[in-house]
C-alpha cells in the first residue's frame, strides 16, 4: 500500500470517527450520514480501490465539514440567518469595493515584478491574476498559480517559467507580510502561545526560502556544474533551459529601485484587505465595538488557514479562521447574547466579500481568454517548458 493512500485513508476514517462521536454527543441525524459515507470511502482508500483523486476529494470535503461543524454545530442557525438579514449591506458593498482596490495594487505590484522580463500592460496582467485566483479557489493543489503563469506567458510571449518565478517572489512578499502582521498584532495586543509558535515557525520557513533564493542567484554555477556532471546531456540541457527561464523571473531581486517599488506596492496591496474585513465586521452587531486587532489579525489567521487542503474556496477553513480571530479579540469584551451566531454570520458574509470581487471577474476573464480544460492541463505542466514556450496553473 502506498503511504499516501494510507495517510488519506486514515484521515478519512478519523473524520468518520469524529462525526460518530458528534452523533452520540449531540444526536443530529446528519452525523451518521457523514460517518457512513466517510467511513466507507476511508476503507476503500485503505484497500486501494478508490482512485487517488477521489481520496483527495473525500479528505478535502471531510476537512471542510469538520471546520464547518466547529463553527455551526452548537448554535441557533435561525439567529445566524437573522444576523445576515439585519447586516448593513451598504458597508458590505463598500467592503467588496475596497477589494477591487486591493486587486488594482496587486496587479501593479506584479507588473513591477515582471519588469526585468519586459513591459506588461495592466489588463493582461490583471486578467491573468484574476484567473489565477479563481483557479486557486476551485482547482486542487493551488493549480491557479500555474494557470496564471500560463495565461500571461501565452498572451505576452514571455517565458512561462520566468513568469512563474515572479509568482515565487510574490508569494515570498505575501508570506513575509502575513508574518509581520501576525507578529505585530501579537506584540501590540493579542497574547496567544499558539499564534506565537506559528509566527516563529513561519519566520523560519520564509528565512529558509530567502536563503535558498540568494544561494540560487549568487551560486547558480554550482547547480549548472552538478547538472552537467550527473545528468545525460539532453536532459541536462532541458533542465538548464528551465533554470534560465526561472532565473529571469528573479531578476527584480537584483535591482534595488525595482525592489523598492515592489515593496511599496506590496504595502498598498495588503493594507486594503484588513480595511475590507473591518467594514464587513462593522456591518454586524456583536454587542461591543469591533477591536482594531480583529480585522488585522484576521488577515494572517485566514491566510494560514487557507494553506490547509479543503473543499474549493476554503469553505469551512475561512469560517473557522474568522471564529478563532473574533473569539480571541473579543474575549475581554461584553458581547451580545447571540455573539456566536453573529460570528458565524460574519464567517459567511466576509467569505463572500473577500472572494466574490476576485472570483466573479475571474470567471469572466477565464471566458474572455477562451481557456479550455486542455489549457488547464497545460498550465499544470508549466515546469516542463523551455524558456520560450510551455508544455503545461494563482492566488
Amino acid at each position: 500500500m502506498k503511504k499516501a493512500n494510507l495517510g488519506r485513508g486514515l484521515l478519512i476514517l478519523a473524520l468518520a470517527v469524529f462525526f460518530t462521536y458528534k452523533y452520540f454527543q449531540l444526536g443530529y441525524t446528519i452525523y451518521p450520514i457523514y460517518a457512513i459515507i466517510l467511513g466507507g470511502l476511508g476503507l476503500l482508500s485503505l484497500i486501494n480501490v478508490l482512485p487517488a483523486r477521489w481520496q483527495n476529494l473525500a479528505a478535502n470535503l471531510g476537512v471542510s465539514l469538520f471546520f464547518l461543524d466547529f463553527v455551526f454545530a452548537e448554535i441557533n442557525l435561525a439567529e445566524v440567518g437573522q444576523a445576515i438579514v439585519n447586516a448593513n449591506y451598504t458597508l458590505l458593498f463598500l467592503s467588496m469595493a475596497v477589494m477591487f482596490i486591493h486587486i488594482f495594487f496587486r496587479t501593479l505590484r506584479w507588473q513591477w515584478l515582471l519588469k526585468p522580463m519586459g513591459e506588461v500592460s495592466f489588463w493582461p496582467a490583471c486578467r491573468a491574476l484574476l484567473i489565477g485566483i479563481t483557479g486557486n479557489t476551485v482547482l486542487p493543489a493551488r493549480a491557479g498559480e500555474f494557470l496564471r503563469a500560463f495565461v500571461l506567458g501565452r498572451s505576452t510571449g514571455l517565458s512561462k517559467t520566468g513568469v512563474f518565478a515572479t509568482l515565487v517572489v510574490e508569494r515570498l512578499f505575501d508570506g513575509m507580510t502575513v508574518l509581520m502582521v501576525l507578529l505585530g498584532v501579537i506584540i501590540l495586543g493579542v497574547r496567544n502561545e499558539q499564534l506565537q509558535t506559528v509566527g516563529i515557525l513561519g519566520g523560519i520557513f520564509y528565512v529558509g526560502i530567502i536563503v535558498g533564493l540568494v544561494i540560487f542567484m549568487t551560486k547558480r554555477h554550482w547547480a549548472d556544474a552538478l547538472i552537467n556532471k550527473f545528468l545525460p546531456h539532453n536532459l541536462a540541457e532541458k533542465i538548464l533551459e528551465l533554470l534560465d527561464g526561472f532565473s529571469s523571473g528573479l531578476e527584480v531581486l537584483k535591482n534595488p529601485g525595482q525592489l523598492a517599488m515592489v515593496t511599496i506596492y506590496n504595502m498598498l496591496t495588503w493594507i486594503f484587505v484588513p480595511i475590507s474585513m473591518w467594514l464587513a465586521l462593522l456591518s454586524l452587531d456583536f454587542g461591543a465595538p469591533v477591536p482594531w486587532q480583529a480585522p488585522v489579525l484576521m488577515l494572517p489567521v485566514m491566510a494560514l488557514g487557507l494553506t490547509v487542503p479543503a473543499a474549493p474556496g476554503g469553505v469551512g477553513l475561512v469560517q473557522a479562521a474568522i471564529k478563532l480571530t473574533l473569539d480571541l479579540t473579543f474575549v475581554n469584551l461584553a458581547v451580545a447574547s447571540n455573539f456566536d451566531e453573529t460570528v458565524a454570520a460574519a464567517g459567511i458574509l466576509i467569505h463572500i466579500t473577500q472572494f466574490a470581487p476576485e472570483v466573479i471577474p475571474g470567471i469572466f476573464c477565464f471566458m474572455y481568454e477562451g481557456l479550455s480544460t486542455s489549457d488547464i492541463k497545460s498550465g499544470q505542466q508549466i515546469t516542463g517548458e523551455s524558456p520560450a514556450t510551455v508544455a503545461t496553473p494563482a492566488d
